[in-house]
């Protein structure tokens, strides 16, 4: 069944009222170097330097702002130069302020990122966590923002340390309000070691609705090489788990039921896929919070995510809902068996 006409329908005629949305977590600048690899003893010249909104966190609120949700951001910045534009630049997105703190005699949070134009090696990366390293909502009205919010999202468990000693009761309060919870780990240098799983499967995942993997991680988190399996296993009292295969699409779990769906075909060569995930996940919740089945929120949220990685950094490429509408109309999204669905590019 072809349910591209009645996709771009909904998003261009939906009136559901927007979603509102706490964000805990990381917000900072990526500076990004266009350049050959980094080598000792060598200098390279750097061809173009950009500089984009940066943090998962930041990535998933100015994607949900650009869709229309209300979003409420607690962090912290440095009162510094960064800091005070990246307070201003947050606002003109969209996105609410007011849980933001600038502290004095701090630097903010940044993220140096060295890349080649095509994406062809790896590329280099070096994060200065600055306020973030400390952040903490022990001091925070937390309670009065998750009462506004239909959902409490937050992330990045391996360099948050002393946030993610606080998810648990944050998320169980919301939920105790009867708000949503979504939590995403995201990658770090700790997934190979159960020992730093402990707290995340012992007392964030219990009480996290929504969980996004990417498939490295599901399976460190599982055991599991197989994604279905994996998925399958990773949070068993989750609602939903999400498990990202990149270029390959999405697999994931709705209560007891497995849901496929591939990646969009690209007009054109990916340019950088920082925040591809975190718009992914924007989009997603998005449209499941405006109670759009759980098939088509994967395929915008699959859509919001193609549109990213075409484009530098992690936020120039969100879409909005009338770019998603624009943009399917260049493409077939077909569902087989009410479990899967195939998306293919049109012919030009």
């Amino acid at each position: 069944m072809d349910i591209t006409a009645e996709l771009v329908q909904r998003l261009r005629e939906d009136r559901t009222p927007e979603p509102v949305v706490t964000v805990i977590g990381d917000l900072g600048y990526d500076y990004i170097y266009t350049s050959p690899a980094l080598e000792g003893e060598k200098e390279v010249i750097i061809r173009d330097v950009t500089r984009t909104i940066a943090g998962a966190a930041g990535y998933f609120a100015c994607g949900l702002a650009r869709l229309g949700a209300r979003v409420f951001f607690l962090t912290d910045l440095g009162n510094d130069p960064d800091g005070k534009q990246l307070f201003a630049e947050i606002s003109e997105r969209g996105v609410e302020p007011g849980g933001i703190r600038l502290l004095e005699n701090t630097r903010s949070y940044f993220t140096l990122i060295f890349t080649d134009q095509e994406e062809s090696s790896p590329r280099q990366v070096a994060t200065y966590l600055g306020p973030l390293g400390q952040l903490s909502i022990r001091d925070r009205d937390y309670q009065n923002f998750a009462a506004k919010s239909d959902l409490v999202y937050s992330c990045n468990y391996f360099q948050l340390l002393t946030l993610r000693t606080e998810i648990e009761p944050v998320f169980t309060h919301a939920r105790d309000l009867g708000k949503l919870t979504a939590y995403d780990a995201n990658a770090g240098d700790g997934w190979e070691d159960p020992q730093n799983l402990e707290l995340l499967q012992r007392s964030i995942y219990p009480q996290t609705d929504v969980v996004f993997l990417n498939e490295t991680e599901a399976r460190f988190l599982t055991g599991e090489q197989d994604a279905v399996k994996a998925v399958m296993k990773a949070s068993p009292t989750s609602e939903i788990v999400v498990v990202k295969l990149g270029s390959r699409g999405v697999v994931l779990r709705h209560r007891e039921q497995v849901y496929h769906c591939t990646a969009f075909p690209l007009p054109k060569a990916v340019h950088d896929t920082v925040g591809a995930g975190d718009s992914f996940q924007a989009a997603f919740l998005y449209f499941y919070l405006k109670g759009f089945p759980i098939l088509r929120c994967t395929v915008l949220g699959s859509a919001n995510a193609a549109a990213t990685v075409q484009h530098q950094g992690g936020v120039l490429g969100q879409q909005s809902r009338l770019g998603l509408a624009a943009m399917l109309g260049e493409y077939g999204v077909r569902i087989s068996e009410d479990t899967r669905v195939e998306i293919t590019l049109k012919d030009r």
